[in-house]
């Protein structure tokens, strides 16, 4: 736990990571620097990419406290490697395109408990929409937060780290882990931090089947067992009308 995680001004660590996008991620970065809130660190990792993003990041370098290029194993080693570097008392997760709103001098006075995650809400660009307002545990279940709205305490990832066998939702099981833990509590804040680009990896890529396949284990080990009816009863359904359309 940090000294100043229960201050007014919390260091915060925003964590950018990108391969290839060029073209989006000036202006991610703009609305990193630009933020009214300055008691900030930037961290970006490069997964190697061979467009020009180590040339922008070396114009870019007095803004930022730590960036390296170098191939990885894809986004969620990105970010297990953005968190081993973080000083801040709270971490934050963008990708190149997302654009995170002028909201952290809003946000920094909502971050008084290092045992609480904090979240909020993103505007979807590609679906015209914001998504998605308070989460219970049935509805976490069955569906994720959004990176882009969440503000993680240090603590929380320092315990847990994104899991490299789930390629594109590693993030919820994050999720689901900490909220098994007690240790921790999720606590929704209503306000809009990011537009999401909605391009991303996850959005992109195709279906991930090893967390699927390990979806209702995860939500067996860490929900109260009428989530884990509820989230086994909507897979069930789902398969069977699957089905019913596949003959």
């Amino acid at each position: 736990m940090k000294e100043n995680a229960g201050s007014s001004t919390p260091l915060i660590s925003i964590i950018i990571v990108v391969y290839n996008a060029v073209e989006l991620l000036e202006e991610t970065i703009s609305s990193v620097i630009k933020q009214t809130y300055k008691n900030i660190e930037l961290i970006i990792i490069d997964g190697g990419s061979t467009d020009g993003t180590a040339e922008l990041l070396e114009k870019y370098r007095d803004h930022i406290r730590f960036w390296k290029s170098e191939p990885d194993e894809g986004i969620y080693d990105a970010m297990n490697k953005g968190v081993k570097v973080a000083h801040g008392d709270w971490i934050y997760f963008l990708g190149a395109g997302d654009i995170l709103l002028n909201v952290l001098h809003h946000v920094a006075k909502r971050l008084i408990d290092p045992a609480v995650i904090y979240y909020g809400n993103v505007y979807l660009l590609n679906a015209h929409s914001i998504y998605d307002g308070k989460f219970s545990a049935y509805k976490l279940a069955v569906k994720n937060i959004s990176h882009q709205a969440i503000f993680y305490p240090a603590g929380a990832l320092n315990k847990y780290k994104f899991e490299l066998k789930y390629k594109t939702l590693a993030d919820h099981y994050l999720n689901m882990q900490c909220f098994g833990d007690k240790t921790f509590k999720f606590t929704y804040i209503p306000v809009l931090v990011c537009i999401y680009e909605g391009e991303g990896f996850s959005a992109t890529n195709h279906i991930d089947e090893a967390f699927f396949r390990d979806k209702i284990k995860i939500v067996k080990a860490n929900f109260p067992f009428t989530v884990f009816c509820y989230a086994y009863l909507r897979r069930s359904v789902a398969k069977i009308m699957k089905l019913t359309k596949g003959g």
